[in-house]
């Protein structure tokens, strides 16, 4: 009877080999290294910097309110008159944070600050909205089609 087990050398060979491709010296691995990083830094700093100025748009309900740069030279406080009274916005070098609502829950000033472009803040019974846009592309999903 014929024996059909694999052929150990065949299947030794290609392991040793990937292993010989990645195997390089240590000068390669911190090259690999120095460039992986240099790439990541770069595509950071090309979305913060070719994004065009973020800018803060505050409503309530459907309503524009005001609009301001999203990290202006001095703090910006902003008191927007909602539904149930004053929701005061702070924007500063941090990014945009409500600060103080009228509404009782106050699950908006605990949202912390917000940075991003696309990110939204939201005293929903108050009525009051912040939302942070910019040039940058956001992906759309089937929500916000």
């Amino acid at each position: 009877m014929l024996n059909h087990t694999p052929n150990n050398a065949a299947t030794e060979q290609a392991p040793d080999k990937l292993w010989q491709w990645l195997k390089g010296t240590w000068t390669d691995r911190i090259l690999l290294l120095i460039a992986i990083i240099a790439i990541a830094i770069s595509w950071q700093w090309l979305h913060q910097h070719l994004a065009g100025t973020p800018l803060v748009h505050i409503y309530h309900g459907k309503t524009l309110l005001a609009t301001y740069p999203l990290h202006p030279e001095h703090p910006i406080h902003f008191q927007a008159q909602g539904d149930l009274g004053i929701s005061d916005i702070s924007i500063d070098n941090e990014g945009v944070s409500i600060t103080h609502s009228a509404c009782t829950t106050q699950r908006c000033t605990l949202s912390g600050h917000r940075h991003r472009i696309g990110d939204i803040l939201a005293c929903v019974p108050n009525r009051i909205l912040v939302s942070i846009q910019g040039q940058q592309d956001i992906p759309l999903d089937a929500t916000t089609e």
